[in-house]
């Protein structure tokens, strides 16, 4: 099934992406310009925002009045359905954001300089965010205009770094200073402003980033928009997981382990975490099954051969048999004989380089509560 990405106010120009879709529209009323007008907000994957004029946002594309003072004027004077409120639906519009952020669609905001104009009251083109918290971010904050090459890419790991560093190489022009400790900071300039935060939107998120300046940077932001997943947009609940596994094995648990917690697993037991100097073995593995309600055994040539692994996984079939629910979860990090009580039962392959996000995607459905 192939994925459907919105640029409102952006043109792609890059190679052609498998089974991705792209389209360039605006947010319009059907009525009032068909072949310009975006689908319904909630049956996008990604949704990317360039409000750099009020045309970018009604009708996707900047045109002849985008840099008048008086833009919605002219517009409105060339055709008089062209009139913000009769072209432009916020009420319906917002709605449809709300369902596309519940669905898992990543949004991806773009900061604009503030386009203010007195018609039948201020209009901001801020408001073609359609939502209230980060339209409310970037009108209480000062948003600054510069001209600059130099960026700090602040949250390591972050699935949109490749976008900050094709940034880096065409240079910015738009910052803006939020307030600390509220959003996640994910690039900033040498003096502290923000080129890219992560918003937190209720129990979604979302991203505010500077524009890009180039094909390539456009390239780059809607490759990294399709890195994002579900789990990068809401906040899931999800059960804890004990992790069984062999001492030689503890790198790549570490890993996993990480992974989990990146994607709000609150609860992950791994021994070397949970287990101090002085603590009885038996009872802190103990107190470690009751804690959690699945148990991850981590398969390898190695564990297979394990007494703990044997053991833990020996409690962990009892605790399945008797309770009738899955509890054991098999977790291949290498190709090794299953143990027999194991075949049969389906398993993530982290065998394969190449399937282990698709595996780690499997253990987080399986977790969530």
């Amino acid at each position: 099934m192939s994925k459907k990405v919105l640029l409102v106010g952006l043109d792609y120009y890059g190679p052609d992406i498998i089974d991705v879709e792209i389209e360039t529209l605006g947010l319009c009323r059907p009525e009032i310009d068909e072949d310009r007008a975006a689908y319904a907000l909630y049956e996008y994957d990604l949704i990317v925002i360039n409000p750099q004029s009020y045309s970018h946002f009604i009708f996707g594309r900047p045109g002849e009045h985008s840099s008048s003072t008086s833009e919605l004027s002219d517009l409105k004077k060339e055709n008089n359905n062209y009139d913000l409120d009769t072209a432009f639906d916020y009420s319906d519009r917002s709605e449809e954001m709300k369902a596309a952020l519940k669905d898992g669609c990543r949004i991806i905001w773009l900061l604009a300089e503030e386009k203010r104009e007195q018609f039948f009251g201020y209009r901001k083109v801020w408001i073609s965010y359609l939502h209230k918290t980060v339209e409310k971010l970037v009108s209480n904050n000062e948003v600054y205009s510069k001209k600059s090459r130099r960026v700090s890419i602040t949250e390591s790991g972050n699935k949109l770094a490749p976008y900050f560093e094709q940034v880096a190489k065409d240079g910015w022009r738009l910052c803006i200073d939020t307030p600390p400790g509220i959003n996640k900071i994910l690039a900033q300039t040498p003096e502290s402003y923000d080129l890219g935060v992560e918003i937190e939107l209720g129990e979604n998120v979302g991203w505010l980033l500077t524009p890009p300046r180039s094909n390539d940077a456009v390239t780059a932001l809607v490759k990294c928009g399709l890195e994002l997943d579900e789990d990068d947009v809401i906040h899931h609940k999800y059960e804890g997981i004990f992790l069984s596994h062999t001492s030689d094995d503890k790198t790549f648990v570490r890993r996993l382990k990480n992974d989990l917690e990146r994607h709000g697993v609150t609860k992950v037991w791994l021994d070397e975490a949970e287990i101090q100097i002085g603590d009885s073995l038996i009872k802190k593995i103990d107190e470690g099954l009751k804690m959690t309600k699945y148990i991850g055994v981590v398969l390898s040539p190695r564990s297979i051969k394990s007494k703990w692994v044997e053991k833990e996984l020996d409690i962990a079939m009892n605790r399945e048999i008797g309770s009738g629910e899955v509890v054991v979860l098999p977790l291949v990090m290498e190709e090794c004989e299953l143990p027999s009580f194991l075949e049969g039962k389906l398993y993530a392959d982290f065998y394969s380089p190449e399937k282990y996000q698709d595996s780690l995607q499997k253990i987080l459905r399986r977790l969530r509560k």
